[in-house]
């Protein structure tokens, strides 16, 4: 018998330990993406404290030091995958035109939203890796995140609920400034603290000076103390002129719920209803009232826009403020359509006549607002901001051929909504001012409301129907965001939701009094005007603008230095 002796190669020690080294690092950095991704759910309105922000970035921008992009990827996603699904989970409470909740409403945005913040934080980390300074790195990453906001303000896909300025909605006196600034400016104050304090531990790592440490860790608090500092100078110095003029307004929340009875309520009984409300506080005075989102026509068909003056509901509240209040003006919620004999949009849908192909007309189907007056003329504005997926097909040419109608199920319908590009503002008939007609998401972008005031409006009204998802954070968050708006523009809000919550906002973003969530009712105050231009009304997001001249400007440095490298080799 033989017996074969076969030599076997044992791994030197050192060498084992570092694996295990490896492995269990590896393992301690996944946790600290979970962490970040924590310290982000619990830094956002309505309930968290905005604190977290500023140490929310340090354990995953501690963990791309180390490892490398594919690593990062992945790391980064579980960050923003845990921030997008605790911060929005209310989006579950979505459900289907047959009244089954719908899971792809809250994952899809979840997914997709998480995908794009993590190539963008990947992307940034291999530009950090190449260029000549790590400072040069950081500078790119900041840009490249207001770059990615900007656009999600402003491509199809748009989704800027958790733009990080947006954290601080429930803060108010920590951003008065916005007013400069508006939310980028918070975007940017977030990622200077995070990465300050960042680069301050790792250079303890490397120096293991505590006196450098404690140095770098006090100048980068001081950067947030600063900013809240101002911020209480703007706030507590500033004041609302008491002797401007003012308009009497009153709000309605009919606290209709959108699932089971929006679509069932008869056109005769929702007149009956917002009559009622409107007679708690309606007066002689020259008023406004302001009622929600899609109030009408109820159950009925849509209102014709080329009709729009002899509608029976246009008719009977005209009729109703001639008799009550002549001077007063009643803007509401409304879901117009306008036929074509040819198509005119990407959004108008074909109508086939007496069952035939051959007589065709196109219908655009609008979610609008419209000011109602005792004269014949109906002013109204169409919403522009729509939301993807619900109100509109995002990328249609691309996507309707791999998911058809499936995106817009979510809201009640299955036909894309048309909208106007150019906002349109409203004029009272008898005291000459100039409302902002915002409707629901609109109140999400802070540029295109402000393109509003560029054309002197001197207040704004929001009207909205939040009830698509329950009690829960999301019709708080939609509110708090409103409140910034108030900021950036100095302008004071009534706003008016289907169910909660309506409220009046002064133009310091403090809400002088609301009615919550699932609760019928009238709100009544005075609303003071401002014809004033902001800082950010005059210039918008200039900021992004500067992002992006600076993220060309390194990337062309980068190009440069590469080339010239690659030519020095050669010789």
């Amino acid at each position: 018998m033989l017996l074969v002796w076969t030599r076997v190669q044992i791994p030197p020690a050192p060498f084992i330990l570092y694996q295990i080294s490896y492995e269990i690092r590896k393992i301690k950095f996944f946790l600290y993406s979970i962490f970040s991704g924590i310290l982000l759910s619990l830094g956002w309105p309505t309930n968290g404290n905005p604190m977290y922000l500023f140490i929310a970035f340090i354990p995953l921008l501690y963990v791309e030091n180390y490892l490398k992009n594919s690593y990062i990827f992945f790391l980064s996603f579980v960050t923003f995958l845990i921030w997008n699904a605790i911060s929005t989970w209310w989006l579950s409470y979505s459900k289907r035109i047959n009244g089954t909740f719908s899971v792809e409403a809250y994952l899809i945005p979840v997914l997709l939203n998480s995908f794009f913040m993590s190539i963008v934080f990947t992307l940034s980390s291999w530009i950090k890796k190449h260029a000549v300074s790590k400072k040069i790195g950081n500078v790119f990453l900041v840009c490249l995140w207001i770059s990615f906001e900007k656009m999600h303000l402003e491509w199809e896909l748009s989704w800027p609920w958790l733009n990080l300025g947006n954290g601080f909605s429930n803060q108010i006196d920590w951003i008065q400034w916005y007013e400069y600034t508006g939310t980028l400016g918070g975007s940017v104050w977030i990622w200077t603290v995070n990465i300050g304090l960042t680069e301050s531990i790792l250079k303890y790592e490397k120096n293991k000076n505590i006196l450098f440490l404690y140095k770098r860790i006090f100048f980068n608090i001081g950067k947030i103390f600063l900013m809240i500092f101002i911020s209480h100078l703007i706030y507590t110095r500033y004041e609302e002129k008491k002797y401007r003029r003012s308009v009497d307004t009153l709000i309605l929340q009919p606290n209709i719920d959108p699932y089971s009875q929006k679509y069932h309520i008869s056109k005769k009984k929702l007149i009956l209803k917002f009559k009622k409300l409107m007679d708690h506080k309606i007066s002689k005075n020259t008023m406004i009232i302001l009622a929600p989102e899609t109030t009408f026509p109820g159950n009925g068909n849509k209102i014709p826009i080329n009709k729009i003056n002899n509608n029976q509901i246009i008719s009977v509240f005209r009729d109703y403020l001639k008799k009550k209040s002549p001077n007063t003006v009643f803007i509401t919620g409304v879901e117009l359509f306008s036929l074509y004999q040819e198509k005119i949009s990407s959004t108008s849908f074909p109508i086939f006549l007496e069952n035939s192909k051959k007589n065709i007309q196109w219908l655009d189907v609008f979610n609008s607002v419209i000011q109602i007056g005792i004269n014949e003329n109906i002013e109204y504005h169409h919403k522009s901001k729509l939301v993807p997926a619900v109100e509109t097909f995002p990328y249609k040419k691309i996507f309707y051929p791999i998911l058809g109608n499936l995106l817009l199920n979510f809201g009640g319908t299955v036909m894309e909504l048309g909208k106007e590009n150019d906002p349109s503002i409203f004029k009272h008939p008898h005291l000459g001012v100039k409302i902002a007609p915002i409707i629901c998401y609109e109140s999400v972008f802070g540029e295109y409301v402000s393109n509003f005031f560029k054309k002197n409006a001197e207040l704004m009204v929001i009207i909205t129907n939040d009830g698509w998802w329950g009690p829960s954070q999301g019709h708080k968050q939609h509110m708090y965001y409103a409140r910034l708006r108030a900021i950036e523009n100095r302008k004071w809000i009534a706003r008016s939701a289907n169910t909660g919550i309506s409220c009046f906002i002064n133009e310091k973003g403090e809400i002088k009094s609301h009615i919550p969530y699932g609760k019928e009712g009238v709100l009544y105050d005075k609303i003071y005007l401002n014809d004033q231009k902001t800082f950010y009304i005059k210039y918008g997001d200039f900021i992004f603008k500067i992002a992006l001249a600076t993220m060309i400007i390194i990337l062309l440095y980068l190009s440069c230095a590469a080339i010239y490298n690659r030519y020095m080799l050669k010789l």
